[in-house]
């Protein structure tokens, strides 16, 4: 995703779609990787901002990409191109139903929303867009968000055919690594795969591999043998990057995108958006209308 020599890279902005991601060098024989250099971002740009956002939760989305924090997300200006992307991507092909599984914007969750909310990659973007954003620039992202997911879905075929060769591990989170540090271990009780890891001094680290079945994690130190952990696996996309859920995170996830811009000062009708007492959204003959209140599925970026 990050590698100008990235064959799905050059596929993705030979279409004029996605040239927001940071070009990054990287020389894998020698493990090496440039560092990320970024002018920042000047007033004026703003409405080009709005519509990468919209482009950036879908991507993310439609990849299954996840653990995008506010940490792991670097903004500004690179070679005159505006830069909004991810600079540590270990999770993906996750088969997403909304864009909050991607942690761009935040889940709805009682007990961690906060922690949620102040999490959120999209966040770093509002230090230019503002706080609340204006009517113009939340219709840029959902337009950005359901124009860039019907590209994809156009184009699965021959991105399924780009990835087919991905062979590396997709790393898995049983609990926030933050947890390892506490003392005791926040509920639920460690397993004793976790365990062990950190007995021998290790984070404890878990993943997947395409194609194959069960959660894996290295059972030594110098990582040549693998164990399963006894855990429910969720669905990984298949190798076709064809899903039943995309229909989801078109419908649902342009509602959620909508719940987590919203606020109170925005009323009225925004061209296909109408904020009132409810939430109605025009797309030519696509027409979606929900309560105003989206808290259910979705945490506010505010």
């Amino acid at each position: 995703m990050l590698s100008t020599g990235s064959p799905l890279r050059r596929f993705l902005e030979s279409e004029g779609e996605l040239d927001f991601l940071p070009a990054l060098a990287i020389d894998r024989r020698r493990g090496r990787v440039e560092r990320l250099k970024l002018a920042p971002l000047r007033k004026g740009r703003e409405d080009e901002l709005a519509a990468i956002v919209g482009k950036s939760l879908a991507l993310w989305a439609w990849l299954g990409v996840a653990d995008l924090h506010w940490e792991n997300m670097a903004l500004g200006v690179q070679k005159g191109r505006v830069v909004f992307g991810p600079l540590d991507i270990e999770m993906m092909f996750g088969d997403m139903r909304l864009p909050t599984q991607t942690k761009l914007i935040p889940e709805a969750d009682p007990e961690y929303g906060e922690e949620l909310r102040r999490a959120a990659g999209v966040r770093v973007a509002l230090v230019h867009l503002g706080a609340p954003i204006r009517g113009e620039h939340l219709v840029a992202i959902v337009m950005a968000y359901r124009a860039t997911l019907d590209f994809l879905d156009r184009h699965t075929k021959e991105i399924a055919r780009i990835l087919q060769p991905f062979d590396a591990p997709i790393r898995v989170l049983l609990r926030a690594t933050s947890d390892y540090m506490k003392d005791p271990v926040p509920w639920p009780p460690l397993l004793e795969c976790e365990r062990e890891q950190m007995d021998r001094g290790d984070v404890p680290y878990f993943f997947r591999l395409r194609g194959k079945r069960g959660i894996r994690w290295f059972k030594d130190a110098r990582l040549r043998t693998t164990g399963i952990v006894p855990a429910d696996t969720e669905p990984l996309l298949p190798r076709t990057m064809r899903s039943p859920s995309r229909r989801v995170l078109r419908e649902q996830g342009t509602l959620a995108v909508v719940g987590a811009f919203d606020h109170p000062s925005l009323t009225g009708k925004h061209g296909p958006l109408t904020l009132g007492k409810r939430i109605v959204f025009e797309d030519g003959g696509d027409v979606m209308e929900c309560p105003r209140n989206l808290r259910a599925i979705v945490g506010s970026v505010y």
